[in-house]
């Protein structure tokens, strides 16, 4: 009895392992780290001596102290709390002077079909809140810029420089408006490290070709930041150009027409990765598309230069083939008006 309940509980975790997990499991691959979508209850990242949760001291001054993975866990404007009830955001800042952050709600609706036959009322949840953005970031002694450069709502694009202060309070990172009411003002977490067994790919990339299923469908339309940080957290952005705003018409008031116009070819994820000397995989553990969240792609790599081409199988099942360029290093302490 105890052979056949085995048995049958290996056929289930077979048949219910996600499409591309099986190539990192036949080569004794190490996948990379699951987590919730939702960490706020993860727990601390440091404790001290009387175990009271992130009262380590502040990181030296010698190195930038920003660069990571961070989970915001409280927001507050002008003194009055919003998250809760919203969500928790996640931002990466990464070394070679690039930023994404990302945010998406839990448990929202599920499904394949295209956006014109999906109901209103599920978009709405979909959609609710939904937030993020790509750029590069300066900073000016206890001051960050960040500069958007695209949105995930659409109609920002090349958009607007975002100065917040930062201070550490024990390991707990603080941004906070500049104002005299220092709001709006938000706590964040670092997420724990994720172990690589090669940094050759940590960084700042750009798709600059891209095949699917054997068919060639480069161009703008699909040009995605990769940011794989030498944290082990990575966050991806394919944000389409030319999407209509809508922004006279508040995002809970749109119609299935004007969902579909703005978020068609949208793609964000974010989650942790890894990668060897051939292989690399990443797991979405966030993603706008909520039907995605858990899975894992997996593939071989080939590194040359400052471009990468990655082979393997995505999200859902289908072949593909992405060329990547590294982006230009961009220095921090470079002055606002400039640019990559």
């Amino acid at each position: 009895m105890f052979r056949m309940c085995f048995r049958l509980v290996v056929l289930v975790v077979f048949l219910s392992a996600p499409i591309g997990d099986s190539l990192a499991q036949s080569s004794n691959f190490r996948e990379p780290a699951s987590y919730p979508h939702d960490m706020t209850y993860f727990g601390c990242t440091h404790r001290d001596e009387d175990g009271v949760c992130d009262q380590v001291p502040a990181p030296p001054p010698d190195f930038n102290p920003l660069v990571g993975t961070w989970m915001r866990y409280s927001l507050l404007r002008n003194g009055f709390s919003m998250q809760p009830p919203d969500t928790p955001n996640f931002i990466t800042f990464m070394e070679d002077g690039y930023w994404s952050m990302m945010e998406f709600y839990p448990d929202r609706p599920k499904s394949d079909l295209p956006f014109e036959s999906q109901k209103l009322a599920d978009l709405q949840r979909r959609f609710h809140k939904l937030a993020g953005g790509f750029g590069i970031y300066t900073n000016s002694g206890q001051i960050n810029y960040r500069h958007h450069l695209a949105q995930l709502d659409p109609g920002y694009e090349g958009g607007y420089i975002q100065e917040r202060a930062w201070r550490f309070v024990g390991n707990v990172l603080v941004l906070e408006g500049t104002g005299p009411t220092r709001s709006p003002q938000i706590h964040t977490r670092k997420l724990p490290n994720q172990k690589l067994d090669s940094r050759a790919l940590v960084g700042s990339w750009e798709r600059v070709s891209y095949r699917l299923n054997g068919v060639d469908i480069s161009g703008p339309a699909v040009t995605q930041r990769l940011l794989l940080g030498g944290d082990g957290w990575f966050m991806a952005t394919t944000l389409p150009g030319g999407r209509p705003a809508f922004k006279d018409i508040p995002r809970d008031e749109w119609s299935v027409q004007e969902y579909a116009a703005a978020y068609a070819g949208l793609e964000a994820s974010r989650g942790t990765y890894n990668a060897d000397p051939t292989r690399l995989a990443v797991r979405l553990i966030g993603d706008a598309d909520p039907a995605l969240e858990g899975r894992v792609l997996t593939g071989t790599y080939q590194l040359q230069g400052t471009e990468f081409v990655w082979r393997g199988t995505d999200a859902k099942g289908r072949s593909f083939v992405s060329t990547y360029r590294r982006l230009p290093k961009f220095d921090i302490y470079a002055p606002l008006n400039k640019s990559p």
